[in-house]
């Protein structure tokens, strides 16, 4: 059977990638073929440009930016765009809006909305193409979409509620990533709504072994993977702190933007590497893992890591994001949460625990995605 996925795989961000890679491999061991649909919508593209084109004085800055700081953002952008075209099956074709992709109906038997953060339409490069609006030939699913971690605070919107019904009427089956999805789309639509795992769980952690740099860092260390202008906060940065302290480790973070370079104040080491392989290795090979994204606590239990969420503060209150606490509650792994000032939890994590309980949540996810895909 011939499907075409589409997903964020243009973004240059880690998990995106590597969701990206996963769904079209599961979808592959179910012995179909997969193409993802080379879409990336103008502002995507703006977003990852290295020189942005001069629209206003914060495009000025920007260049200047990238300028002074070339040789790594530029290998940053172009190690991005090798692995996108050497890892990932793309249509022949590149697509940058959604009248374009109206060549495709015909092509594929099945249409899939992939995960990552596609429906969440607060995204500056949403489009209503990941909603699949230019299908009309060929079946509809979703596999694990996720709406962002703050949709439950959007009830109250009737156009946006009635937005995501029209889109999804036509859907065969509908899944997605987080339990609060999950209840917000229910009331919505006529179809079950089912909650499986993200797509970088289904496959065994040899599978990354080909996308997998070699060791970056040849003594023990612990990796904090902090989302530029997302977790990247003094409260976050002093939790690490005081953790590395307590542990006499040296704390090595990756480049994921400029901010990046703010963390060195903390005495972290700072590697100017930033692509998905570079990230899949520190995490496979380090000591400790202390993760402010969601894709960075997935692949620390994907590879059995001791590992805790760091948990950011704005204004005294800590960010719960709820995809982060969808999937440790799933683990039993509530308690794995890095906050300054609070106490944390020490013990050595028994992943032969962790691995009964999302062997069952694999199994399932799996079937579903078989089933969605041969109905």
């Amino acid at each position: 059977m011939k499907t075409a996925l589409i997903t964020y795989h243009a973004a240059h961000n880690n998990g995106s990638f590597l969701q990206a890679f996963a769904t079209q491999k599961a979808i592959e061991q179910l012995g179909h073929e997969c193409d993802i649909i080379d879409f990336s919508t103008p502002r995507q593209q703006y977003i990852y440009d290295v020189y942005k084109k001069v629209s206003g004085p914060k495009d000025i800055a920007k260049n200047l930016y990238a300028f002074f700081h070339h040789k790594l953002i530029q290998q940053r952008h172009d190690d991005f765009v090798a692995l996108q075209h050497n890892a990932l099956q793309l249509t022949p074709k590149f697509y940058e809006t959604v009248e374009q992709m109206e060549e495709l109906n015909g092509r594929y038997d099945v249409f899939v909305s992939g995960s990552d953060q596609i429906w969440n339409m607060d995204a500056w490069d949403y489009s209503d193409a990941y909603l699949l609006s230019f299908v009309h030939e060929g079946r509809k699913i979703s596999y694990a979409s996720s709406m962002g971690g703050h949709i439950l605070d959007k009830k109250g919107d009737k156009a946006l509620a009635d937005h995501y019904a029209k889109l999804l009427a036509d859907y065969q089956t509908i899944s997605v990533r987080e339990l609060s999805a999950q209840k917000y789309l229910q009331p919505l639509v006529k179809q079950h709504v089912e909650q499986v795992l993200d797509p970088t769980l289904l496959l065994d952690a040899r599978a990354y072994d080909s996308i997998t740099a070699e060791p970056l860092v040849h003594e023990p260390y612990i990796f904090y993977y902090a989302i530029d202008s997302i977790e990247l906060n003094d409260s976050a940065a002093k939790a690490v702190q005081a953790f590395a302290q307590s542990k006499g480790l040296p704390v090595y973070v990756m480049f994921t933007g400029n901010k990046s370079y703010g963390l060195k104040k903390y005495g972290f080491h700072m590697l100017e590497v930033a692509a998905p392989n570079h990230y899949l290795s520190l995490i496979k090979n380090a000591d400790y893992v202390l993760s402010a994204s969601f894709h960075g606590t997935a692949f620390s239990i994907k590879f059995e890591k001791q590992f805790s969420v760091v948990r950011g503060k704005h204004n005294g209150k800590v960010n719960m994001d709820d995809r982060m606490s969808s999937l440790l509650a799933l683990c039993g792994l509530d308690n794995r949460q890095l906050i300054e000032g609070e106490i944390w939890d020490d013990s050595v994590i028994d992943y032969r625990l962790v691995d009964d309980r999302l062997r069952c949540e694999i199994d399932r996810s799996k079937a579903y995605l078989k089933n969605a895909l041969n109905s």
